[in-house]
């Protein structure tokens, strides 16, 4: 049996395997680093490999981390993430996608994967994963609703969902 240690996000309170998460070691009272290999002797906290999770943790004052850290962090999304908005604009004509909170939850039962963007509320981006949860829908946030919007000629986008189920896994994988 594989033995798989799950670690909770400290921002979003979401349970993952370790190997998923981001590890940041405390290495005294109040300083902290981002340990990349996960080798670092210490205590230490985890967050989602999500910009939104890092965004939020490098407000967050009890957790002091120093801007070159972020920025390594940053950096590992960048490279681990893909580029959605030039997939996205080749299928902006399909019949594939639907955008806007209102369009996304009268078709979510046909939904396979979601693109909320970075700069929603807070508001519409807890009832977003609140029913990708409830329905088990695969979801990440990615870009700002400027540029989830130009795709479709719209001011803001706020939401991006993909209602094909092989293109979703494509988009996922």
């Amino acid at each position: 049996m594989q033995n798989n240690p799950e670690r909770t996000c400290v921002v979003c309170r979401e349970k993952k395997e370790k190997q998923e998460l981001f590890r940041i070691a405390k290495i005294s009272e109040d300083e902290y680093k981002f340990d990349e290999k996960q080798k670092i002797q210490s205590r230490a906290i985890y967050i989602c490999r999500t910009h939104e999770c890092v965004k939020r943790v490098s407000k967050n004052k009890k957790y002091s981390l120093k801007m070159e850290e972020l920025l390594s962090m940053a950096k590992l999304l960048k490279r681990q993430s893909k580029d959605y908005l030039n997939i996205l604009r080749a299928m902006r004509n399909s019949e594939h996608l639907t955008f806007g909170i209102n369009m996304v939850m009268e078709d979510i039962e046909h939904i396979h994967f979601l693109i909320i963007s970075e700069d929603i509320s807070e508001k519409n981006d807890r009832k977003l994963i609140l029913k990708a949860k409830e329905y088990n829908i695969p979801y990440v946030h990615y870009g700002n609703k400027n540029q989830l919007g130009e795709i479709f000629n719209k001011d803001e986008v706020n939401v991006i969902a993909i209602k094909n189920k092989k293109v979703a896994r494509g988009m996922i994988e």
